[in-house]
């Protein structure tokens, strides 16, 4: 199974249904897009009823597997702006099996996202959030004084509406990410009602930091995690690697080239905000986190292929999925809505006027709270330029005022994952009195689905049969350790492990490689690192054409099976070597330069097979 990225989405356009101002009673029935029942309640749009309208919330329950004891585990996913219903509706539920033997399982939409009403903003859908202001201000007047009610804070209420219905004393709450908060919302706002949490990559209570302080503070443990021994053959400290080349681009923008689908090499360029964006983009495509310390010193070497082909990839991974499955109206909406942004919240919803507040707190915080990056940096952050248009409510929608609950609490976290890292959890576990905290080693954000080791799932069941969670998983082999910098030239390098690195090249940039169209056949389709081109089509053969990893080393031909333990195929090489090799399986012979060859292709990671 391929790695798929999930990132932010662009989608919107409100639907609102008519239905009676009091919430009507839950009434679960067989659907057919889903193995469990579902069932609709109609809420208002604004409980203050100053807005009109209502929205109604898809909710579907799975029943526990013996008699419920427990209530019900409420499923919360991330974004915000992720449909619960699509992330959860499969396989996603097998995660929360231990949970489902004392208690029902309800996943519900929040408002706005999947089927609970749909919000939708064709601005924003064709618009990159790194730098989405102007569509954000569309999307603004189009929703007009509906966008204020797409908070955190509605979602809680929807929660305690949904709760109420079924009749539930008490239930659980497992949250992902932007889920967590909602989460640890409820709890402060009806402490009362909550029997335990789940709290996995947790944001802070208080919102995302729009200046990303909490990720530069990681970056330096996240990138010597990454590196440990296997940087020492290409750099003394990744970390000083970075920060001059931070202080590289403040001069200029890295300039080079980049190769197109088409083979063709087209002029490029990478700023230190996109630079950033490789880096966090790293928590949720390892691939471009292995890639990130070997491209960075081979782009102070004057080599600055490898790291612009990963900002491609980088923003390749963050093009927005479908509206039903993220909605980036609703990520917009609450997010300009209640982060703390570096202005008053009744700053005129002037760009300029607002760049001058962001600009003035960058310039009052010390310098050391953003490095390995600068200020400047910091200023091409997307969430202050995606708000500055954004006319919020005077007050925030804040939660309830707690005391937090004395209940269970297990959070787990991903040693790599800078969008929420592991100090943010220990900062919330200390909220608790009766908190656990999992870290997994070489795992990024959303840490139980994408944990390979298996660590996290064992401390959920642990968790939820009341026995202790170990704090800090077993170290185990990375899926993608850090690589050396690409070669420059051939050298004393085998030509045999140069066409093996070539396929191991593009096997990694086909995971980033979004299908072209939905009736284009083809999986994936993208260009070699120094020319030439290849594609993964439906019945996943490779096929590539004179494509380069090491320079002079151009390799054509096609691979069936490809990355399958059955794959098998020909390839031909021409430039500074020339020869036919065959492939079966991992094993690769032939001749090259007259020479008879043998070796083995590197073996695709677990998740890949």
């Amino acid at each position: 199974m391929r790695f798929a990225a999930t990132v932010l989405a662009a989608a919107t356009a409100l639907v609102l249904l008519p239905a009676p101002a009091a919430e009507a009673q839950l009434r679960f029935k067989r659907c057919e897009a889903f193995l469990f029942p579902c069932a609709r309640l109609s809420v208002p749009l604004d409980r203050s009823g100053a807005t009109p309208g209502n929205v109604s919330l898809f909710v579907g329950r799975v029943r526990a597997s013996r008699r419920p004891s427990r209530g019900a585990l409420f499923v919360l996913a991330g974004g915000p702006g992720q449909s619960a219903s699509e992330a959860f509706g499969g396989d996603g539920l097998g995660l929360l099996a231990p949970a489902l033997q004392r208690r029902d399982l309800i996943v519900f939409d929040q408002r706005g996202t999947g089927r609970s009403g749909l919000l939708r903003c064709p601005a924003l859908e064709s618009s990159s959030l790194f730098d989405a202001g102007l569509a954000a201000s569309r999307c603004a007047r189009r929703l007009g004084a509906r966008r204020h009610h797409y908070t955190s804070r509605a979602s809680v209420e929807d929660i305690e509406a949904i709760r109420r219905e079924l009749g539930h004393p008490k239930i659980t709450l497992f949250g992902t990410s932007y889920g967590a908060r909602v989460a640890v919302g409820y709890a402060l706002t009806y402490p009362g009602n909550v029997e335990r949490l789940v709290l996995d990559s947790v944001v802070d209570p208080a919102g995302q930091d729009p200046l990303y302080r909490h990720s530069l503070a990681a970056t330096p443990r996240v990138l010597r995690a990454l590196c440990r021994s296997r940087c020492r053959t290409f750099t003394r400290d990744p970390l000083a690697d970075l920060q001059r080349l931070v202080r590289r681009m403040a001069a200029r923008p890295l300039r080079g080239y980049l190769v197109d689908r088409r083979g063709r090499r087209r002029p490029a360029r990478l700023t230190r905000g996109e630079l950033f964006v490789i880096l966090l983009t790293g928590d949720i495509e390892p691939a471009l986190r292995g890639g990130f310390p070997g491209a960075v010193r081979a782009a102070l070497d004057g080599d600055t292929a490898p790291l612009i082909r990963l900002g491609r990839r980088a923003f390749s991974v963050a093009a927005p999925p479908p509206p039903h499955v993220f909605s980036s109206a609703v990520f917009t909406a609450t997010t300009c809505e209640e982060a703390p942004l570096p202005w008053p919240r009744t700053t005129p919803p002037d760009p300029l006027e607002r760049r001058r507040h962001t600009e003035a707190v960058v310039k009052s915080t010390p310098g050391s709270a953003f490095l390995p990056f600068d200020r400047g940096a910091v200023l091409e952050n997307d969430l202050p330029r995606l708000c500055d248009r954004w006319a919020a409510t005077p007050a925030p929608p804040d939660f309830g005022p707690g005391p937090l609950p004395d209940v269970p609490v297990l959070l787990i976290e991903g040693e790599d994952d800078l969008r929420t890292p592991v100090e943010n959890a220990r900062r919330v576990a200390a909220l608790f009195p009766r908190a656990q905290l999992v870290v997994a080693s070489g795992t990024g954000h959303s840490a139980l689905s994408s944990d390979p080791s298996g660590c996290t799932a064992r401390a959920l069941a642990r968790f939820f049969r009341d026995r202790p969670v170990a704090g800090v998983c077993r170290r185990e082999p990375r899926l993608f350790p850090a690589l050396p910098p690409p070669p420059r030239r051939l050298g004393r390098m085998s030509p045999l492990r140069a066409v093996a690195q070539t396929i191991t090249d593009v096997s990694e940039d086909s995971l980033t490689q979004p299908v072209l169209d939905p009736r284009n056949p083809d999986v994936a389709r993208g260009g070699g690192l120094r020319g030439g081109r290849y594609r993964i089509d439906g019945r996943f053969t490779l096929h590539l054409s004179r494509v380069a990893f090491v320079p002079g080393v151009r390799v054509s031909g096609f691979l069936r099976r490809f990355e399958d333990v059955r794959q098998a195929g020909r390839l031909v090489v021409r430039g500074t070597v020339r020869g036919a090799l065959r492939v079966a399986g991992r094993r690769i012979v032939g001749r090259l330069d007259g020479r008879r060859v043998a070796g083995s292709l590197a073996a695709p990671p677990r998740a890949l097979r």
